[in-house]
């Protein structure tokens, strides 16, 4: 049989498997909260796709200490022979589902106590998965196994994303020359899009851009609309988020520039406790450290600065997907270790005035962190027409 693409992938995987999953307590201490299995069902697309490299729309992976198996349907015959090498392959009967077939697996290879992934695995799913399972057989909830994988990225992935972010630097600069008071939000957005797929090869966006100009540059996740650049015949801020996929990687910045004028002194002290806030959180990361104390470090400074409660997490994890797991936040209860791609983007955002946002990429290295963004993070005043 063809090699499996990704051993070291299915091997951690197997690793995560077969150790119980545990949970730290308040007061340090450890909990188990689901035993070890034998295989574990995988369904999240994403998941399959890391694992197999399949990248069409139907499949599951049914992964064994001994064995991988992957489930399709006819749609994808041929196109998961290319694809998934290594893997023991089946193509579902006419009628079938995903989780029929897979507990139907289970029973073939006599296996005894099977994890689903819990966050992924839909009600009606897994009520097939548990009618076609023999009696005797436990059906475990796991969480977050191939996503603790995942989260450290090896050379290639991390290659990958520095192409994604080389196209996304590349539109930033572009952003520069078509910025011109006048032009509505969706203009701008536009003809970023097709910059970074027409021009420089993006397979598609990350996510929808944001691009937001005066006020509505404090809407977080705001969508461009109709609103003209310099509409209020000053200066103000324009917020531009985006990013783009390249061989099947992500990136993810943010930039804040002035336009319509040079930034007034209030706009300057805004976006100086921005980039203060992002520098103290960008010396701060180093492995070992928990994700929750890096963005507890960057709202205590701009809370001081007086701009209030910072309304989102301060950074997220970044891969196959924008939000390719949980990072900087004070829900996270990650620690971080080399080879983790994040986000960092402090931001402060002041109802019928405007907002900044300052979002780098980086990578946690040996002894910190590698920022992969190059864009200029100096505030731009955009010239006019």
């Amino acid at each position: 049989m063809t090699d499996i693409r990704f051993p070291h992938r299915v091997a951690a995987v197997r690793a995560r498997m077969a150790e119980p999953e545990t949970r730290t307590g308040e007061d340090g201490s450890t909990e188990t909260t689901a035993a070890p299995v034998e295989a574990l069902i995988i369904s999240h697309l994403e998941n399959v796709r890391y694992l197999t490299g399949f990248t069409g729309s139907n499949g599951l992976v049914v992964l064994t200490a001994g064995a991988a198996h992957f489930l399709t349907d006819g749609r994808y015959a041929l196109q998961s022979a290319a694809e998934v090498p290594g893997f023991e392959r089946t193509i579902l009967p006419q009628g079938s589902s995903l989780s029929e077939v897979a507990g139907q697996k289970a029973k073939e290879l006599g296996l005894k106590a099977v994890g689903f992934e819990a966050a992924h695995l839909p009600y009606s799913a897994y009520a097939a998965l548990a009618k076609a399972v023999p009696d005797g057989v436990s059906l475990i909830p796991r969480s977050g196994v191939v996503e603790s994988v995942r989260a450290v990225k090896d050379a290639d992935e991390i290659a990958a994303i520095r192409r994604a972010i080389t196209v996304a630097d590349a539109c930033f600069d572009y952003l520069l020359t078509i910025a011109r008071p006048g032009r509505t939000e969706r203009e701008v957005a536009w003809d970023m899009e097709v910059f970074m797929r027409s021009e420089r090869g993006a397979t598609r966006l990350s996510f929808d851009s944001i691009v937001g100009s005066g006020p509505n540059s404090a809407l977080i996740h705001g969508r461009p609309s109709g609103r003209r650049l310099g509409e209020s015949g000053g200066p103000e801020f324009l917020l531009c988020d985006f990013g783009c996929e390249v061989d099947g990687y992500c990136s993810d910045i943010t930039r804040t520039v002035c336009v319509g004028g040079e930034p007034t002194d209030r706009m300057r002290a805004a976006y100086d406790a921005v980039r203060a806030a992002q520098q103290a959180a960008l010396d701060a990361i180093r492995p070992g450290v928990p994700g929750r104390d890096v963005d507890t470090l960057a709202r205590k400074l701009l809370a001081e600065a007086g701009f209030g409660e910072m309304q989102h997490g301060l950074g997220h994890a970044l891969g196959r997907v924008v939000h390719d797991g949980p990072g900087l936040s004070q829900k996270s209860d990650v620690t971080l270790a080399p080879g983790m791609v994040l986000t960092v983007e402090p931001g402060v955002y002041v109802e019928n005035w405007g907002g900044v946002r300052i979002e780098d990429d980086i990578v946690v290295t040996e002894s910190g962190c590698e920022i992969l963004t190059r864009s200029t993070k100096d505030l731009v005043a955009v010239a006019g027409a």
